[in-house]
């Protein structure tokens, strides 16, 4: 089974890629996991986020940023139940995740079945695929929206997704 990783980059700033706090919380998760893949959004933010906690960046993922019509698009959302009311109304929202969620299990699928994938994205664009994917394994999520170097771990049995486990600061 392959594992992948996806998470939203570290805490970016105004005059620099990341914080000084962003670079550090990053780079506290590195060595805790081997990655046979690493990927990130061709953001730089996401790109240094990635190197940060794996130690390097294999490749960028346009698939990671996708072109939804600006950041905006959804509007921003404080809680899963929120990003969970947008999934059940707005066709658009359903369409987008399953796109992503695509996107990651080609990703799971270019790793052996026993490798873990790290991919860093972006609040917003990982919280509507993680919230349809409970929504299908019949899990029940609540709690604020993603925050820094948060996201989730999915394990996939082949191309089908078995597991979702948040991780959370």
């Amino acid at each position: 089974m392959s594992v992948l990783e996806v998470r939203r980059h570290a805490e970016r700033g105004m005059a620099t890629v990341l914080t000084a706090r962003g670079e550090a919380a990053a780079r506290a998760l590195h060595g805790s996991t081997k990655y046979a893949l690493v990927v990130s959004s061709p953001l730089e933010r996401a790109q240094r986020t990635a190197e940060l906690i794996a130690g390097r960046l294999d490749a960028t993922e346009p698939g990671l940023l996708p072109d939804i019509g600006g950041a905006g698009v959804f509007g921003s959302m404080a809680t899963l139940a929120e990003w969970r009311a947008l999934l059940r109304s707005e066709p658009k929202a359903r369409a987008f995740a399953n796109e992503q969620l695509a996107t990651w299990a080609r990703l799971a699928g270019r790793v052996g079945p026993k490798d873990r994938v790290l991919a860093v994205s972006h609040g917003g664009i990982i919280e509507l695929p993680i919230v349809a994917l409970a929504e299908e394994l019949g899990l029940a999520l609540d709690g604020p929206s993603f925050a820094n170097l948060e996201g989730a771990r999915i394990t996939y049995d082949r191309s089908k997704r078995t597991t979702l486990e948040l991780l959370r600061t």
